[in-house]
């Protein structure tokens, strides 16, 4: 059975990007559009290995996703990749820092975003840069 990401970006550009990435890293793709969505998909049955998950939306934020993914019990182990557009490490201060948690910039370039995801499921070539 494939493995299962749901990626979360308001943003269709950037979910293209993610899509492509993680399709490319033989994960099935769940989109969602804004952290309302994303809420109500992780509310039902459906089973993700990872969630690549926008900080910066509207409605719901990605911190709020994310708290929210930590704090429900069926969820909480599920490895998340924060997205952000800012620059700034002040932006990450409401996010809480856990072991499951990484997080890209996304103008850091097609083989940062691709390694994030590799690095995440654990199937990352040991390569040194």
């Amino acid at each position: 059975m494939s493995k299962q990401a749901l990626i979360v970006d308001d943003e269709k550009e950037v979910r293209l990007v993610w899509v492509a990435l993680a399709q490319d890293c033989g994960l099935e793709v769940t989109e969602a559009s804004d952290g309302r969505e994303a809420t109500e998909l992780l509310k039902s049955d459906a089973a993700f290995d990872l969630i690549i998950l926008d900080q910066i939306m509207p409605f719901v934020s990605g911190a709020e996703v994310l708290k929210f993914i930590r704090e429900t019990e069926r969820l909480k182990n599920i490895p998340v990749i924060l997205s952000t557009a800012s620059r700034a490490t002040q932006s990450l201060g409401d996010i809480p820092a856990d072991q499951l948690t990484s997080y890209v910039n996304k103008a850091a370039g097609i083989e940062k975003l691709r390694r994030a995801i590799t690095q995440v499921l654990g199937t990352e070539d040991n390569d040194p840069e």
